[in-house]
């Protein structure tokens, strides 16, 4: 094609680039663009995990919202075992009637729940240990019971893992404060971690159901009485140790995809 003419001196022809299909305005993604979106995070598409908030208590304490079937179906399992189900009272700290054993009724999708939360707590702590859930039992607290302030431990007496209490049913009312009423602490859960003048080391807590808290073992924890109510407060409690067995671990890894 023929270079057009000057005019004046000055050179008046714009080459004309080609239009851009439409659509097509961005930059085209680059490699690592692209790898970007192929990337997965472990719980990608599991809502339920997404809903957690982080509470700091010189340690991490998690705490979760459990769905409704979850909390349903537990509730479901226990009223439908609760003849057969063994006490747990002599291996536990509170001074409560009805205490009972019920990781073995639990089924896979129920476990699954809890192993996938422990593993965010790791996560969230940036620690690689393996998840060997423990012991799951059921508390039916009622008025005037309690649940002293304690710590947990493992299976053989192994101190590095999680415990964990969720609320499955709670009264209507916890009755009368009978002082500090501007500071309730009825049916409370109290969590006490560490100690300093200028830390907060200290949650209390009214749960709602649903409501779900992962906390290391060493964590003190426990509930106060309540009273004038026929209503019983219920609460399941799970134990997890935590490991450094790399062959388990990556057993581990590939289970939960």
């Amino acid at each position: 094609m023929a270079k057009k003419k000057s005019l004046f001196g000055v050179n008046t022809y714009h080459h004309q680039k080609p239009r851009k299909r439409p659509g097509r305005h961005a930059k085209s993604p680059n490699k690592s663009t692209k790898r970007m979106k192929k990337k997965k995070y472990r719980g990608q598409g599991r809502g339920w995990l997404s809903l957690f908030k982080t509470i700091h208590l010189g340690q991490k304490v998690l705490h979760f919202t459990t769905p409704q079937p979850i909390v349903d179906e537990i509730n479901k399992i226990y009223d439908k075992n609760i003849q057969e189900l063994k006490p747990h009272n002599k291996h536990l700290a509170g001074k409560i009637k009805d205490e009972h054993r019920i990781d073995e009724q639990l089924p896979d999708n129920i476990k699954m729940y809890f192993q996938e939360c422990f593993r965010l707590y790791t996560y969230e702590c940036k620690v690689t240990k393996t998840i060997n859930l423990r012991t799951a039992w059921i508390n039916e607290m009622k008025a005037n019971e309690y649940n002293p302030f304690h710590y947990h431990m493992g299976e053989k007496g192994h101190v590095e893992g999680l415990s964990s209490v969720m609320m499955l049913k709670k009264p209507n009312t916890y009755g009368v404060e009978y002082s500090r009423e501007h500071v309730p602490s009825n049916g409370h859960l109290e969590l006490i971690s560490g100690s300093g003048i200028l830390s907060h080391n200290q949650l209390r807590v009214d749960m709602k159901v649903g409501d779900f808290f992962i906390f290391p073992y060493d964590i003190q924890h426990g509930v106060y009485p309540f009273n004038n109510t026929t209503e019983c407060r219920r609460t399941l409690s799970y134990n997890c140790d935590l490991g450094n067995d790399l062959e388990n671990l990556f057993k581990g890894l590939t289970s939960i995809k």
